[in-house]
């Protein structure tokens, strides 16, 4: 019975079909080319804002993107680690564990040949902050183009901006399925499948900042009315839409090669694939591979891990990273177990271009023999050098019945660098056999 249910649960998560029609990505660019199309007559200065035309308006928009995409892929995987292991190298199975086992980070035991370990767990994301800055409070700031001598500042028309208000609002689901099998006695081989919901809400406001209509009480840019009565700000289209499918599926492979020592030690090789769909954000748009030395031990009923981690990615819009986790799983009883876990990820090479936020511009303006400098600043959002983050996740497992085990788990950030959740709560279910 349990394994027609975990059989029916998986095949309803295969078919699980994308939504079509405009991409999520596409329709974030569509509101900022609705934002910065401006209504003029008798038609000039209507296209000064455009991307196409503004270098930063362009680099704006394709970070905030970027940035979504990598914030929303980026959460970590199930273990490939099973509630139990066994040694069966005397050809009889011993019990290697005693408590069930981390829930994100991995110990060196392997399953034992033979031996099957798979479930399944639904991740709740809903995010709040960009780098410290709540999503509805996102603020970026379009400049004009610059259409006379090189610099903003010789012509009235270039010192008009546009704000826009985006109040955002990025929820993810993602039930992960994962199998993993043992060869042999000290290797393992398995899969991790996301099927990823991502939903992006957008009540955005643009107003735009006309240096020509306070100047001059005759407005050179507008959404509507005439240059006498302009309409500044503008609610564009909301978006309110999701997007489903297969995320970036994880193939692992485990292999134990110093046990019965004062540390058992274990190396994981995981490869990321690109499979899930960049412009719906379900998955980063590229491929990566993860190599992993793990270090545990078992001591009765304690178990501390440290895993390291160097992550190499398969593209120039993202930079390798170094992840290290610390943490141990406690046996409470027989029946129940305390997993924690801190970690953390830092990022290696100099910054992304595509991930970096066009802090501010200059505009000049010279009245006789005075200088007036104002300098624009194009988002509230901080550029930081890194995106390092640093996470502590506690939960619990339950054994229902022989193998099988229901599992609870929070991730709580402990910084706000990057695209964050207040709180991620995760449930599930594995079992072995």
């Amino acid at each position: 019975m349990l394994r027609r249910l975990v059989l029916i649960s998986f095949l309803g998560l295969i078919l699980i079909k994308p939504t079509y029609g405009q991409t999520l990505k596409e329709q974030i660019n569509n509101m900022f080319q609705d934002v910065l199309t401006l209504e003029l007559s008798p038609g000039k200065h209507g296209e000064h804002f455009l991307p196409a035309n503004v270098a930063s308006s362009g680099a704006l928009i394709n970070s905030l993107n970027n940035f979504i995409g990598v914030g929303v892929s980026s959460f970590p995987l199930s273990s490939s680690t099973a509630g139990v292991t066994f040694d069966f190298s005397t050809g009889k199975p011993v019990q290697t564990s005693t408590s069930f086992g981390p829930i994100y980070s991995e110990r060196a035991q392997t399953l034992g040949g033979g031996r099957i370990n798979m479930g399944f767990n639904f991740t709740y994301i809903q995010f709040t902050r960009m780098r410290g800055i709540a999503l509805n409070d996102l603020r970026l700031t379009f400049t004009h183009q610059d259409v006379g001598l090189p610099g903003l500042g010789d012509s009235p028309n270039e010192f008009d901006t546009i704000d826009l208000f985006m109040d955002m609002n990025i929820n993810a689901s993602v039930m992960a399925v994962y199998f993993t099998y043992g060869i042999t006695d000290r290797f393992d081989l398995g899969v991790a499948i996301p099927f990823t919901n991502v939903q992006i809400k957008s009540n955005p406001l643009a107003q735009i900042n006309s240096f020509t209509w306070v100047s001059n009480d005759s407005a050179n840019h507008y959404f509507g009315g005439t240059r006498t009565e302009p309409i500044l700000t503008k609610h564009p289209t909301p978006i309110n839409d999701d997007a489903t499918g297969i995320g970036d599926v994880a193939i692992r492979a485990k292999y134990n090669f110093v046990r019965e020592k004062a540390v058992d030690f274990a190396a994981m090789l995981e490869y990321r694939m690109n499979s899930g769909s960049a412009a719906n954000f379900l998955g980063a748009g590229f491929s990566s591979l993860r190599a992993e030395l793990i270090g545990s031990k078992i001591l009765g009923d304690f178990a501390p891990h440290v895993n390291l981690s160097y992550w190499k990615k398969f593209t120039d819009n993202d930079r390798d990273e170094i992840e290290g986790i610390l943490g141990y799983d406690q046996k409470i009883a027989e029946w129940f177990t305390l997993a924690i876990d801190f970690l953390g990820r830092y990022q290696l090479g100099n910054p992304i271009a595509d991930m970096q936020f066009p802090s501010s511009v200059n505009t000049k303006r010279v009245v006789g023999s005075t200088t007036y400098i104002n300098t624009i600043s194009l988002t509230n959002l901080p550029n930081y050098k890194n995106d390092n983050t640093i996470d502590a996740a506690f939960g619990f497992k339950f054994e229902v019945k022989e193998s099988l085990l229901l599992m609870t788990n929070v991730f709580v950030p402990l910084n706000h660098t990057g695209l964050r959740a207040d709180i991620v709560p995760t449930v599930g279910m594995e079992f072995g056999f």
